[in-house]
């Protein structure tokens, strides 16, 4: 029995999401709703690929399935870039209008939270107590 576990990263985007949410509704209580939606909207950019990376990376775990890690981590990024540059065409094509600095600014600041997060993360396997 192994007593790997896959890491626990949802808490990251756990973590973004919050945070967006809280400095979205701080600047909805003492800015405009513009600048609101436009932080949500950057915060969510930054979300949305890493809940799809999240699930395509970590579906498979063990040395015996060093080939399937390895594919579905490029996969799983490849993709992470690629939603990621189609929510940023979208939210600039389709929102008339939005705070653009705002919204590329909470992007960055999410991102750079996802990163501090990830260092903080416990990834020791589980003890075995058998």
């Amino acid at each position: 029995m192994s007593n790997l576990r896959p890491p626990p990263v949802y808490k990251v985007i756990v973590v973004q999401l919050v945070a967006t949410v809280f400095i979205a509704a701080i600047s909805l209580l003492v800015s405009s709703t513009v600048t609101a939606y436009s932080i949500l909207v950057g915060g969510l950019i930054s979300a949305i690929p890493n809940c799809y990376f999240t699930f395509y990376a970590f579906r498979f775990q063990g040395a015996r399935n060093t080939g399937k890690v390895v594919q579905s981590f490029i996969k799983g990024e490849l993709g992470k870039i690629a939603i990621t540059i189609l929510l940023f065409a979208l939210s600039f094509s389709l929102i008339t209008n939005l705070n653009e600095l705002a919204l590329i600014l909470t992007f960055v600041a999410t991102q750079f939270l996802g990163v501090v997060i990830s260092g903080l993360i416990d990834y020791r396997p589980s003890s075995n107590k058998t």
